[in-house]
């Protein structure tokens, strides 16, 4: 695989996969959680967000590794770990494109106002641009990223820029509306819009200059990122526009609805095509390379190592990512399944994956060195979120027992083989 990624390609693709689909709509579920307390939530997680991307940024530098978080965990633990790790990411990601293609079209069919089974294949059409990118190499991928993440941060700076004149003083009164308990309820939702700092860990081996642009890429994109964040949930609160059905589903609409009036849904809907499709450009691009490597080290069917012979793209597992997704809208379209109903899937295995990942570098690195500590601030920090995910930690102990059943049956068939290769060993003796 050819080394194509660069600063300014690796910051458009951490941005891209940061912000996601949680920026249209996280703002005001937080909000409606917490009330103008989830400012705090909003800090928490952004000032969270820096050693948890230097730690990420740090391992991918020392262990370039298609596998990304899989492959520290490994390296720390043994195989098992990593292997889990490796389906606890992949089945967190290939679910959060459900999710996210299906904020997308549901911002556009509120705009054009498009039936249910409309909604659904649009959403999947975004899946399959996600795919068609990815299947023809990195290079494109990371220039539309570049090309999606520009046009996000300036909608997103005129949506807050023209919705300034609307926050009002008293809206942040009184701060602790719903209680000091919401701000960690809070948290767990706004977890969703911090996943991605372990997507770019498993492209470490494209990047042209991994010594030099992974932390810094990784730090440029924290500080964009937290300031967008920070920004949009204090003129959210600020103006009000949360506590209901529909300024939960389309704050950014109903803000620029009321700077822009009637071009505001047009407007919406651009920019939710832009940040779903370029999301999924992001984590496709990922979880490639994540099933790529768990097929290399035997935690998949070896049939997914098949790798595109001019790109070097793994395009089977691009294709089973985007036909999985699709089938899960199809599903959720059956049985009225809204997309925000399915968000504890992802921060449920996410957590676990950044619980371990950061375990593993406090293992790895020096005491007192600066991944070390990293490692260790963010490693407490997620330790205190996870009661708040409740009764959902244990989607994390059932994939594991899944894991257990495949390897268990992959070991049975590998010695099932051996021993019928030695019954023909045998025979061939006896006819001799």
């Amino acid at each position: 695989m050819n080394a194509q990624i660069t600063l300014p390609q690796a910051i458009a693709l951490y941005i891209a996969a940061i912000l996601g689909s949680g920026i249209l709509f996280v703002s005001s579920g937080a909000a409606t959680v917490a009330g103008p307390a989830s400012l705090l939530s909003w800090i928490i997680m952004i000032l969270f967000s820096f050693p948890l991307a230097y730690t990420f940024a740090s391992l991918s530098r020392a262990f370039p590794d298609a596998g990304g978080a899989a492959t520290f965990v490994r390296i720390a633990f043994g195989e098992h770990p990593g292997n889990l790790v490796g389906w606890f990411y992949f089945l967190t990601a290939s679910v959060g494109q459900m999710i996210v293609a299906q904020t997308g079209a549901y911002y556009t069919a509120s705009a054009f106002g498009l039936s249910a089974g409309e909604t659904s294949l649009l959403a999947c059409l975004i899946l399959l641009l996600g795919g068609v990118s990815n299947h023809f190499g990195i290079r494109i991928s990371g220039k539309v990223s570049l090309l999606f993440s520009s046009l996000l941060l300036g909608i997103l700076l005129i949506a807050v820029v023209t919705t300034i004149p609307h926050v009002r003083p008293d809206q942040f009164s009184p701060f602790f509306a719903n209680g000091r308990q919401a701000v960690g309820e809070a948290i767990v939702l706004i977890f969703w819009s911090f996943f991605g700092w372990e997507a770019i860990c498993s492209l470490a081996d494209r990047f042209a200059r991994p010594e030099k642009d992974m932390v810094r890429s990784a730090m440029i994109s924290a500080a964009i990122t937290g300031a967008v964040f920070l920004a949009l949930s204090f003129v959210t609160i600020g103006s009000g526009t949360y506590g209901s059905p529909e300024t939960d589903s389309a704050p950014l609409g109903i803000m620029l609805g009321r700077s822009l009036g009637l071009a505001a849904q047009y407007a919406t809907t651009v920019l939710a095509f832009i940040i779903c499709t370029g999301t999924v450009n992001a984590y496709v691009a990922s979880l490639a390379q994540l099933g790529y490597a768990l097929s290399r080290d035997q935690a998949f069917p070896a049939w997914l190592q098949y790798q595109h012979p001019r790109t070097g793209t793994p395009t089977r597992v691009v294709w089973l990512v985007i036909l999985f997704a699709c089938a899960g809208i199809a599903v959720s379209m059956l049985f009225h399944v809204h997309f925000t109903q399915l968000l504890f899937i992802p921060n449920a295995l996410g957590m676990v994956v950044y619980v371990l990942s950061m375990a593993a570098a406090v293992k790895i690195y020096r005491r007192l060195s600066l991944p070390w500590l990293s490692g260790l601030v963010s490693l407490v920090m997620l330790c205190a979120f996870i009661p708040f995910l409740g009764i959902h930690v244990m989607l994390p102990i059932l994939v594991s027992i899944l894991y257990i059943l495949y390897k268990r049956k992959s070991m049975t068939r590998t010695i099932a083989i051996r021993r019928n290769g030695t019954r023909r060993g045998d025979g061939h003796a006896d006819a001799t």
